[in-house]
């Protein structure tokens, strides 16, 4: 019995008007769009293209050299679309607002790439748009997907806590999770929290140390190639309330690209395969170990990194009612430390002090910087925006501080920036005539004039 389904007799092909309009579409589309023909100088049809017609002119110019790249931006597969003259602007252009406005706001480019097709298209297409990556909010599903349109662009990842936001373990175990096998694509890895958490650094920084696997064959131990930072070029570690005094090896001692550090409150395995290209290190001591053991401590790591160029230090007091032991490096040479290349020193005093820690004028009395061009003196509790309401009174130990500069620090600078209980009005006069060379003298934010002084 013959099958229902089957035809009884055969249809002949027949060309359908919907069909006929498709071909149309692709062959000719400019004839149903004939808005952009007369808005759009940068769309050429190709269905009717002449090369003898053009000018050489013509045929040089770039926007001739990319026509489908042009078209394929600027058309929209919705018929009724009108012509835009944002669309005239160069895709180049785009990705750089679409860059800027990204900063600001995670969600920017899901917002952008909803606005018309050519937007679209462009934000999808330009991986660098998506290799930023802040764990702040929003669920990992948009991260993972972050990921994947980056395709093999390097990374920006930032994962930052607020005050109002207390730390979740098993979430920023998550984070440290998805992160962790793209590690070696990271071009900035940032770690910010701002309330306390026990073992906090643990989990945080456990996926991305030494991690050591056996080798049978050989029956030695190596390191994980997954946690070697490859493309690493500036590392931020702050977590001013942590009390785990542990010393944490990163990245298993590799990462050849790094030269920009900010750490607050870790202790860290100061390794020359790390930290010996820094250019820029911003160190705010974690107060585990004080008196000449903070000293000691600080300078091995300065004799480390001895060619930097910026260098930003503040000592705090420590959350501790003990104080951690520290094994100061055999190796390490008596002395002066030398930091030939170092262009900018910043100073930082904390809030919470009342007067200069002694640290800090020990530790600068060890340095010999002979480049040194910058010398900024910050008081973190003075706010300039108040410095008309509230003048607090200068340090006690000012004046013996300002005397240790004076035989430290070369009398060759150039600029001089001091804020908070850093300034006395008394010491100003002083200091001009012992920095004779200065070009810039700024007090409370407010430049002063050196002439007439």
């Amino acid at each position: 019995m013959p099958s229902i389904l089957r035809r009884s007799r055969r249809r002949e092909l027949t060309l359908t008007k919907s069909f006929t309009s498709a071909i149309q579409e692709k062959v000719h589309p400019l004839q149903r769009f004939p808005e952009l023909t007369s808005c759009s100088s940068l769309i050429v049809d190709h269905t009717d293209f002449h090369p003898s017609s053009l000018s050489p002119s013509i045929v040089k110019s770039p926007e001739f050299a990319r026509p489908s790249l042009t078209f394929s931006l600027y058309r929209s597969p919705t018929s009724n679309l009108q012509h835009h003259p944002i669309h005239a602007l160069p895709p180049e252009l785009l990705i750089l607002i679409f860059e800027l406005g990204s900063f600001d706001d995670a969600l920017f480019l899901i917002s952008i790439s909803h606005v018309c097709h050519p937007w679209r298209m462009l934000a999808i297409h330009t991986h660098t748009l998506w290799r930023r990556l802040s764990f702040s909010s929003h669920g990992l599903r948009l991260w993972k997907e972050r990921i994947a349109r980056a395709r093999g662009c390097s990374l920006d990842v930032t994962i930052a806590l607020s005050q109002h936001h207390f730390p979740d373990i098993d979430t920023l175990a998550l984070q440290l999770h998805l992160i962790v096998p793209h590690i070696s694509r990271a071009r900035s890895f940032e770690l910010r929290f701002s309330s306390y958490l026990p073992f906090l650094w643990n989990t945080a920084l456990g996926p991305i140390c030494c991690q050591e696997q056996r080798d049978n064959h050989m029956g030695r131990h190596a390191f994980a190639p997954s946690v070697h930072a490859l493309q690493l070029e500036k590392l931020t570690l702050c977590f001013p309330e942590n009390d785990d005094t542990k010393e944490f090896t990163l990245f298993a001692g590799v990462a050849p690209r790094l030269h920009n550090v900010t750490l607050d409150g870790i202790r860290l395995t100061w390794l020359p395969e790390l930290y010996g290209r820094l250019t820029h290190l911003d160190y705010t001591h974690h107060g585990f170990t004080t008196g000449p053991s903070a000293v000691d401590e600080v300078l091995g790591m300065l004799r480390v990194s001895c060619a930097l160029r910026e260098l930003r230090i503040c000592f705090r007091r420590g959350v501790l009612d003990r104080e951690v032991l520290y094994l100061p490096r055999n190796d390490v040479p008596a002395g002066q430390t030398h930091l030939l290349q170092l262009e900018r020193l910043v100073l930082s005093v904390n809030e919470s002090d009342i007067n200069i820690p002694p640290e800090l004028t020990s530790l600068l009395s060890c340095l010999s910087m002979p480049n040194l061009g910058e010398l900024h003196l910050l008081d973190l509790r003075f706010k300039r925006a108040n410095r008309h309401r509230w003048k607090p009174a200068p340090f006690l130990g000012l004046r013996g501080a300002l005397s240790v500069f004076q035989v430290t620090i070369p009398s060759s600078i150039k600029v001089l920036a001091m804020a908070g209980r850093w300034t006395d009005s008394s010491s100003i006069s002083s200091i001009t005539e012992h920095f004779r060379e200065l070009d810039n003298l700024e007090v409370d934010g407010v430049e002063k004039d050196l002439v007439h002084m």
